[in-house]
């Protein structure tokens, strides 16, 4: 068998192209109707429809919420057809950077039905699609999906799983070229014409970190046994590392780092980015409503436990991220709707803050010389960030309403939020968006009126008593 043509640039043209066949019937793939999904490469496809974006004034990453900076650098890279890394802490949305990078490319392309990397039928680079669009009159087509291959960070990872096993010598033997003896691709070759997104690329062993300075320099890769791979592989490679000094992070071979752009992806910048990544990525999309207060309690609590001036700050090793966020609306969502409540109550969140703390205690560290526990740290966030919003609301009662709120208090002596009405509820509805939020405000009301003035106390599940009634009873 001639096999000497696996390391030749094959190009198809019109004037040397076998038939066409795409389902079922043949096709001119140079038809206006075909020639898009074809012969372009990753990164033409990409400027191509960063442009159109540019033109209508459109943002092409809508999905990601702020960073508006950074996603200036992210189209500046992508348009200078750099590869790019991203680097920061985790759950900041670096895969998800890296995912909404890939609908810049085209829903679908054309390639060489079977082929186990989807080759284009103008430009293969698989020995076995090569083959087919030399030897044979007829070559099948398929339209394949876009393409983004996760690559994880494995410090056992070895040779055949990156790259792919190639045996020349098999070849020889007369094996057919797409006979799995013969080839298997690994992840990087699975990457061909789409994107290879390497999580946490510092965990890849050493030696093949090096494999890959000549694929994202050449387009190919030298084996460690110093065989060239006979196939240039059209890819995007977009990585993510976590900063240097963080938990369980490894080094990034510098010749690899020289061949990308580093790009910081830090936490939302305001409490109200967080919010809205948090309930963008809720798992539960329905059930009860997270009134604004409620939203503003959890967001701000995980926000505290990430700020310097913290009280808990130098007790905390590895901080929670925006996944901490998004759980914590998910699980005060869930209880609410289980207890059947029209929207979240303070009960919800559990006797203890069981709710909060089943959110919160996997995502965040604690220095393992600190006397504080986990428990007594989210205790501690959550009430402070439960004070900061009763103290914000507490100021936003007039004080010849405030006045009225508290001489009825003193004539019921005991409230239950679930059965108030009257002045209270004339100035709870104001702090709604809807209806059904109303028994939530009178709550987070007279829980103001609690924390901030002391007259009231709150004695269970949307009780407050008045303290002088507490006293004479």
């Amino acid at each position: 068998m001639e096999y000497d043509y696996i390391f030749e640039e094959v190009k198809v043209k019109p004037s040397n192209a076998p038939k066409f066949i795409l389902n079922g019937n043949e096709v001119d793939i140079w038809d206006d109707a075909l020639l898009y999904y074809h012969s372009k490469s990753i990164s033409e496809y990409i400027q191509e429809n960063l442009l159109r974006y540019e033109e209508k004034g459109v943002d092409p990453f809508a999905e990601i919420v702020g960073k508006a900076v950074e996603k200036e650098m992210i189209k500046t890279a992508l348009m200078s057809g750099s590869n790019i890394l991203f680097k920061g802490k985790k759950g900041y949305g670096k895969t998800t950077f890296s995912k909404s990078i890939s609908k810049l490319l085209p829903e679908k392309i054309l390639a060489i039905k079977g082929c186990k990397i989807h080759d284009d039928p103008t430009r293969p680079v698989c020995f076995s699609c090569k083959k087919k669009v030399l030897e044979e009159e007829e070559v099948e087509l398929s339209f394949i999906p876009r393409k983004w291959i996760r690559i994880p960070g494995d410090p056992m990872m070895t040779t055949r799983q990156l790259i792919g096993g190639i045996s020349i010598q098999k070849i020889k033997e007369g094996y057919d070229l797409d006979h799995p003896e013969v080839f298997t691709p690994g992840r990087v070759l699975k990457a061909h014409r789409g994107i290879a997104y390497f999580d946490e690329l510092g965990s890849i062993p050493s030696a093949l970190q090096t494999l890959l300075h000549e694929l994202f320099e050449e387009r190919q890769i030298t084996t460690p046994e110093g065989d060239i791979l006979p196939m240039k592989i059209d890819t995007l490679v977009i990585a993510s590392t976590n900063p240097a000094n963080y938990k369980g992070v490894s080094d990034i071979k510098e010749p690899l780092l020289d061949r990308m752009e580093q790009i910081d992806i830090g936490p939302p910048e305001t409490v109200e980015e967080e919010i809205e990544i948090g309930l963008r990525n809720m798992s539960l999309k329905s059930g009860s409503i997270i009134p604004d207060w409620h939203l503003r309690i959890l967001a701000n609590a995980v926000r505290c436990m990430r700020n310097k001036n913290c009280r808990y700050a130098n007790r905390i090793e590895v901080e929670p991220s925006c996944r901490a966020t998004i759980k914590l609306f998910d699980h005060v969502r869930a209880s609410a709707t289980r207890k059947g409540h029209e929207a979240v109550m303070l009960a919800d969140y559990g006797d203890k803050f069981e709710v909060v703390k089943l959110a919160l205690k996997s995502r965040f560290e604690v220095d393992y010389e600190t006397e504080v526990s986990k428990d007594e740290i989210i205790e501690g966030v959550l009430n402070d960030s439960i004070d900061s919003v009763c103290s914000s609301i507490y100021s936003m009662i007039p004080r010849n309403i405030f006045g009225e709120i508290i001489e009825e208090i003193a004539r019921k002596r005991i409230l239950n939020v679930y059965k108030t009405n009257g002045t209270l509820s004339v100035f709870a509805s104001k702090l709604c968006r809807r209806k059904e939020e109303l028994r939530s405000a009178v709550e987070i009301t007279l829980e103001a009126i609690a924390r901030c003035s002391g007259l009231i106390e709150r004695s269970g599940d949307g009780i407050y008593v008045y303290k002088a009634y507490d006293r004479e009873t």
